[in-house]
């Protein structure tokens, strides 16, 4: 078994038929059959089963599919490591933010790091986890930070960080600042929500059917920075992760209301593709962003710690 006949498995895997992937590396069909052929001898089991239209992979295909796409991308992180070893850190890097965390850390992050990494272009594109995830697998996108992705062969995801969500209300709703509140006790609530691309929603309106948050009128606006600013000159609130609005606690805009009693926390994906491994430019944004946010949730449990308890 070599390089060359992963990569042709990878191709007929991924297309679903020989000449689609003959096609699609340029070489001849009876080839790429013997080459497919000779994989399967050489592993000893059946990857593919044939039919008219095409193949179909077998149990086995599938498992050695997803153990291939790791060798790939080691292969191409090795290279890519010999590359900049050679050159040094350059080049361009295109990133994926939801807006929680373009508002919350990127000012933050991005200055020191442009300063640190004087050849990395940088692109930052904001929008929904999912459209942020269907660039990274189009390869639009070197990585994305989102919330919940989608589940999709190919990609390599993890937990970059793990925050609670509170209540940020305008200052005409009469709560007090840093004063917990539970929700199920809270009289009915003027909301902002987001649309029902925004996972954030499903977690409201889970809320609401349970009976833990009561409504007086919904206004759904998608844009963060358009939502704080209705906030801010009204009586509504919104539920929001404590990234979005910690740093700015102490500027008096807005009512923040730590949640208590609810145990409901946010957690932020790191998204790329398996066969496009990081290269050290991301890897650098991505330990500082990651550092950035780890930094916000111990800020706010600082918070926490001094706020006044609520009464039950």
């Amino acid at each position: 078994m070599d390089l060359k006949q992963i990569r042709a498995f990878v191709a007929v895997y991924e297309g679903g038929s020989i000449n689609s992937a003959a096609d699609h590396l340029n070489i001849a069909q009876p080839g790429l059959s013997l080459q497919i052929k000779n994989l399967e001898s050489s592993v000893g089991v059946t990857l593919f089963d044939r039919h008219a239209r095409g193949v179909r992979p077998t149990a086995a295909g599938d498992r050695f599919y997803e153990d291939c796409q790791r060798i790939l991308g080691d292969v191409e992180n090795a290279a890519q490591n010999m590359r900049e070893f050679a050159t040094g850190v350059s080049g361009t890097l295109d990133v994926g933010l939801i807006p929680t965390v373009t508002k919350g850390v990127l000012a933050e992050v991005l200055p020191a790091y442009t300063e640190a990494l004087p050849n990395v272009d940088v692109r930052v594109v904001e929008a929904f986890s999912g459209t942020l995830t269907d660039w990274v697998m189009s390869g639009e996108l070197d990585f994305a930070l989102v919330t919940e992705p989608p589940r999709h062969d190919g990609l390599e995801m993890r937990v970059l960080s793990t925050e609670p969500l509170a209540m940020i209300s305008g200052r005409r709703t009469g709560l007090r600042h840093l004063e917990p509140v539970r929700l199920q006790h809270l009289p009915p609530v003027k909301l902002v929500m987001p649309s029902s691309q925004h996972s954030l929603r499903t977690m409201l309106e889970r809320y609401i059917k349970m009976g833990n948050l009561k409504i007086e009128r919904v206004i759904e606006i998608d844009g963060l920075f358009g939502s704080l600013e209705f906030i801010r000159n009204s009586d509504f609130s919104a539920i929001l992760p404590v990234t979005t609005f910690v740093r700015d606690l102490d500027q008096g805009e807005f009512i923040v209301s730590p949640l208590d009693g609810l145990q409901t926390t946010f957690e932020f994906f790191l998204v790329h593709q398996t066969q496009r491994p990081l290269s050290p430019a991301a890897r650098e944004l991505v330990t500082r962003l990651e550092r950035a946010l780890r930094h916000t949730s111990n800020a706010w449990s600082a918070v926490i710690a001094g706020a006044p308890h609520v009464a039950a």
